[in-house]
């Protein structure tokens, strides 16, 4: 996998599980508004330096587990653990580390793509899912 454990270093869990978190973090971005839903999402949380700070390439502004469930909800974390099988705080983790890759993947020039624009989103995240497991 190369550039996905890279990425998720250190968080132990089996390729399925990667993969599955993968695809759940992928969601969390490409519906319910995509990128400007979850942009807006995590402004209305007080956390919209943070996900500025992600947007045009850069991934080095770093999130906390805590303002991962502050960004998403408590719910959302709950119900991704349940189904990729890992514990809330392996699942805030690795949304930490994916998070702003994926954002930073997909909004290249500082701006997010236009609203309603799920298919743009959803191929920007297969590209970016070809890169970390090299398929």
């Amino acid at each position: 996998m190369g550039l996905f454990d890279e990425v998720l270093g250190g968080l132990e869990a089996q390729a399925g599980q990667h993969a599955a978190l993968y695809e759940e973090v992928a969601s969390l971005v490409t519906q319910d508004g995509g990128v400007n839903g979850l942009i807006q999402q995590f402004e209305q949380q007080g956390l919209g330096q943070l996900v500025s700070g992600w947007m045009g390439g850069a991934t080095n502004t770093p999130i906390t587990g805590e303002q991962v469930v502050q960004g998403i909800g408590q719910d959302k974390v709950t119900a991704i653990a349940s189904k990729v099988g890992l514990s809330e705080q392996q699942v805030t983790e690795g949304i930490a580390k994916l998070l702003p890759l994926m954002l930073s993947h997909l909004t290249p020039n500082g701006t997010a793509p236009s609203t309603g624009s799920g298919q743009v989103e959803a191929d920007a995240m297969g590209m970016l899912k070809s890169k970390l497991f090299g398929s």
